[in-house]
Order: C-alpha cells, then sequence, then structure tokens
C-alpha cells in the first residue's frame, strides 16, 4: 500500500504526472484526464502567468496585434478552424494555407513550360511571360526546377514566399 507524499496517513490513488509522487484524494487535481498534485497544477499556473506577461510585454513594443476570426467566413469553415485551433495545442490557431505547395510542384514539373504553376500561385504576369516563350524550352526547364523547389520546402517556407493568403499561428 502507497501513502500520499503529503498526507501520510492517507492512502494513494495514483502517481502525480508532473512529479512522479504519490497523491492521495485530496491532493489530487484532474486536468484534461491526467493526476496532478496541487503543487505541480501551481507550477503549470504561474509557467503560464508567465507566458502571458511576457505576451502583453511584448505587444507593448509596437508588435502587430491578430485578431483571430475577424470578419471572418462563416459556416463549414468558421467551425472547422475552430475545431483545429482547439486541437492544436499551445497555438493561438492553425496555420492557414491557400494554396497547396504539391499541386504548384505538380503544375511545375508536369505544366511548367507554359507556366500553369504561376497562374496557380496568383502570379499571371509571369505565367503569360512562361506562355509567351514556351517555344524556346526555357520555361519548360525552369518550371520542371521550381515545381521540384516548391516540392522539397518545407509548408511554412512555402507559404511564406508563395502564399498570399497564408496566415501564420501564434504560439502560446
Amino acid at each position: 500500500m502507497s501513502v500520499c507524499y503529503v498526507h501520510s496517513d492517507a492512502e494513494s490513488i495514483g502517481t502525480c504526472v508532473g512529479c512522479g509522487k504519490f497523491i492521495c484524494h485530496n491532493c489530487n487535481t484532474e486536468l484534461k484526464g491526467k493526476n496532478y498534485c496541487k503543487k505541480c497544477v501551481n507550477e503549470i499556473f504561474d509557467e503560464n502567468k508567465r507566458k502571458m506577461e511576457k505576451l502583453e510585454d511584448g505587444s507593448k513594443n509596437n508588435q502587430p496585434m491578430v485578431f483571430m476570426n475577424a470578419g471572418g467566413g462563416g459556416g463549414a469553415s468558421s467551425s472547422a478552424s475552430s475545431s483545429s485551433s482547439a486541437s492544436s495545442g499551445g497555438m493561438g490557431f492553425a496555420a492557414r494555407y491557400t494554396k497547396s505547395k504539391t499541386t504548384a510542384g505538380i503544375l511545375g514539373i508536369l505544366l511548367g513550360g507554359i507556366g500553369a504553376h504561376k497562374f496557380y500561385l496568383g502570379r499571371p504576369g509571369i505565367g503569360i511571360l512562361y506562355l509567351l516563350f514556351c517555344w524556346t524550352y526555357i520555361p519548360t526547364i525552369v518550371g520542371f526546377i521550381e515545381g521540384i523547389l516548391y516540392l522539397v520546402a518545407s509548408p511554412d517556407d512555402f507559404a511564406r514566399k508563395h502564399d498570399k493568403g497564408y496566415q501564420v499561428p501564434i504560439h502560446y
């Protein structure tokens, strides 16, 4: 029989996920289905408070403010973004992409000679330039190389360079 590390006369009901010590029913605090002792819960809250204060201090230094769901679309897309933000674990919301790097890469490899990937990425001027010079095969070679570069880039790097609708996630 194991006993609580705080109350030596009480039988333990389990161990604290934070510190690994045995805790009794009175010392137990359940958070998201896990058992914590009161000391570890206080440490978690103190750490989160410090993070919030740090964020507030950072916002005083003229950093841009991000408003989530401000004027946002509605319907299914709004509920989908809400559920993804709730499960993102420590982020204000999940990153939002409007262009697929896979689609852009495949278009660049297969139809790069006529600038299909540039039209897809919202750069019609360069797409027309590719189309005008497609007879030289130079746009085909350049499009093939760009397609490969799109596919090997990380999603965030690709989005920062080529996705005008990309929204950066907020980390708490």
